[in-house]
């Protein structure tokens, strides 16, 4: 073994594996104006009279609306702070409704569906 290859090796990342896939969650959410409205959604929604994509349609302000909620994927620091900090929370179980969480936009209903990569910190 030569030289450059015990350089190679110092520096390759053989023993560790790949890196890890970055971190991404997949949510939906509900956004309304008042405290108010996202409790009568959440008491609709908990007595399974209505659908979270059909309450999404008939309440939210936010053009996710049309998608039953639906924001797709993302990474953490893509929304604002207080919808990630639910979202990338360990507390915050897959498939649990969550809320109403206050942005600056108004009161948010949120469905985490899935999160990946970043191993098993959450």
């Amino acid at each position: 073994m030569g030289i450059f290859d015990a350089f190679q090796k110092a520096f390759s990342n053989e023993e560790y594996g790949p890196p890890p896939d970055a971190v991404k969650a997949t949510a939906r959410h509900i956004l309304v104006p008042t405290e108010e409205e996202a409790k009568t959604v959440m008491s609709r929604f908990s007595s399974g009279e209505s659908s979270f994509a059909a309450l999404a349609g008939e309440y939210s302000t936010c053009p996710s609306k049309s998608r039953g909620g639906s924001l797709g994927s993302f990474g953490p620091g893509t929304m604002v702070k207080e919808f990630d900090e639910v979202i990338f929370s360990p507390q915050t179980q897959i498939g649990e409704l969550v809320g109403p969480v206050k942005t600056q936009f108004g009161y948010h209903l949120i469905v985490v569906d899935k999160r990946s990569g970043g191993s098993d910190w959450y």
